[in-house]
């Protein structure tokens, strides 16, 4: 179906500029916290000055902007993984299901994840444990997942009925 389609694409690319770009949410939650002392290395600051990194971002949308409000991450978490499992039900035009929309409905359906998972650690007072793997790759990750999303939108965009894209 060409609307979902079109949803998973639009969807993947949001989800990818606000992973990379936006604001980091779980800095101050128990997720923040790096798993067995490893840092981000984006965040560690400038490595050729050797300036530690501002408390301030200084990122694209990192000031007042639609992509720092919490509810409006939490929407577009939520339609991810909806059209990510609907790109699974319903392939693009006689495409092959399942493994016809493989890569961008995985992209969003880990996309829209990252994205609930860092609204409910801000919201929850409660500290979260996640396994090493999801710590690593939706926490810590956040911006190399952000680029995979955005990528596998464009790609999908560009070449609908290739297979696994």
């Amino acid at each position: 179906m060409l609307q979902f389609y079109f949803l998973a694409v639009l969807l993947n690319v949001m989800a990818g500029l606000i992973l990379v770009y936006a604001a980091d949410f779980t800095r101050g939650t128990s997720l923040g916290a790096p798993a067995d002392g490893m840092a981000d290395d984006m965040d560690a600051g400038d490595a050729a000055t050797g300036e530690p990194a501002d408390e301030e971002d200084d990122r694209l949308f990192a000031h007042e902007s639609f992509m720092n409000d919490s509810l409006f991450r939490l929407v577009v978490g939520i339609l991810a993984v909806f059209s990510g499992v609907l790109l699974f039900v319903s392939p693009v035009q006689d495409d092959a299901p399942v493994v016809g929309d493989l890569v961008p409905a995985l992209a969003c359906i880990c996309g829209g994840a990252a994205l609930l998972l860092e609204f409910y650690a801000n919201k929850l007072s409660t500290e979260i444990r996640l396994p090493f793997f999801l710590q690593t790759v939706m926490v810590t990750g956040r911006r190399y997942l952000g680029v995979f999303c955005i990528i596998a939108g464009i790609v999908h965009f560009i070449f609908p009925r290739v297979m696994f894209l």
